[in-house]
């Protein structure tokens, strides 16, 4: 029996809060969330609190922070086989190796795309004896749509277990001299698209109750921010900060969240296939083809798919990046003052609920563990 004939009270209470919850807007915070979708049971078997009075917040109007973790939370999506992903934007790029990767790993793979040619020189890269292979043609900046998504998937496959918000476009204008519309179109589809799934797509998570996880292609952009595009540079920021907030709200849930912060990957899918890809005309014969430069799109794949069975936070593929970030992180760390004159204890009280985030440390301990492979699931 599919989800959408299968429409229990718990289902029914679920559906009319998730109707509500969308017209809203996004309520986050893990005890209030849950039990904003009718599933406070859920809630408080996986550890989340119910959100308390207003009184019991750490300053007026300031939502109470969820309840802390001892340990780094565990994988909820330890074990890919069987289990259902949607990734946005995959019929080329990385979208598309994260696509296949999911695949070879014996997951069903939802293809959202929009370029119907694009598709087509997709398909054929996904092995004859894949576990299913649904492609859905999505605009992420659509919030029906993201709707009309998840009633799609969960009709024919009944769950959703993976959602990747990979979808993004690379607007190299810098923010000074960018247009409004500029800004619309970067941040709808690189920040406003990211809380869309988690509204749309969260409910259904939490109610089969298999687990779930979300992870968002941010770019080293929103760690670095080197290049000179200050609208890609803003946005990416920003999905590194949406995917750090939903790991400290899910936390006490079965729900993952890591943002991946690759660098240059090469788009081409087809390179070092040994076929041509069908979407891209090769070189006169004077002006020989240049040699990829990036990450084979596969790889980074594969990486992204060892941070979801790991439950990583941060999916850092390309080391190379390592000294430019500790100098940013040092020159933040410069910027702090030294101590002048005593703190007033009434000003740490009323900062303690920011004075620190747990989701850090652990996830530095998490870290210690040794692997054999970033690659492998």
């Amino acid at each position: 029996m599919s989800n959408h004939e299968d429409r229990g009270p718990l289902r029914e209470v679920a559906d009319t809060k998730r109707r509500q919850f969308l017209s809203d807007g996004v309520t986050f915070g893990a005890g209030g969330l849950l039990a904003g979708l009718g599933l406070a049971r859920y809630a408080a078997a996986q550890g989340a609190a119910p959100t308390p009075a207003p009184a019991a917040a750490a300053a007026p109007g300031r939502p109470p922070m969820p309840p802390e973790p001892k340990v780094s939370q565990a994988p909820p999506l330890r074990d890919l086989k069987g289990k259902v992903a949607y990734i946005s934007a995959s019929s080329d790029g990385i979208g598309l190796g994260i696509a296949r990767a999911a695949s070879n790993a014996g997951m069903i793979v939802v293809i959202g795309y929009r370029n119907e040619e694009r598709l087509k020189a997709a398909l054929p890269l996904f092995k004859p004896d894949n576990a299913g292979v649904l492609p859905i043609r999505h605009d992420v900046t659509d919030r029906d749509g993201w709707k009309s998504l998840v009633e799609q998937i969960t009709s024919k496959y009944g769950k959703l277990h993976l959602v990747v918000n990979n979808a993004g476009v690379k607007t190299l204008r810098q923010a000074s001299q960018a247009k409004y519309d500029e800004w619309d179109n970067a941040v709808a589809v690189n920040f406003t698209a990211i809380y869309n799934s988690v509204a749309a797509c969260l409910p259904q998570m939490l109610q089969h109750g298999e687990g779930g996880h979300f992870v968002t292609t941010a770019s080293m952009g929103g760690l670095l921010p080197g290049v000179n595009a200050g609208v890609y540079t803003s946005t990416k920021i920003a999905a590194v900060g949406i995917m750090e907030a939903l790991r400290v709200e899910l936390e006490s849930t079965n729900i993952g969240t890591s943002v991946f912060c690759p660098g240059g990957v090469t788009t081409d899918n087809y390179v070092g296939s040994g076929e041509e890809n069908p979407l891209r005309k090769p070189p006169p014969p004077d002006r020989p083809a240049m040699a990829p430069v990036g990450m084979d799109p596969l790889e980074a794949g594969e990486r992204v798919l060892n941070g979801v069975v790991n439950n990583d936070l941060f999916i850092l593929s390309h080391p190379e990046f390592k000294p430019g970030m500790h100098e940013r992180f040092n020159a933040v760390m410069a910027s702090t003052p030294s101590i002048e004159t005593p703190i007033p204890q009434s000003r740490i009280d009323y900062e303690r609920v920011v004075l620190r985030c747990g989701i850090y440390p652990r996830e530095i301990e998490h870290r210690k563990a040794k692997r054999k492979s970033y690659r492998t699931v």
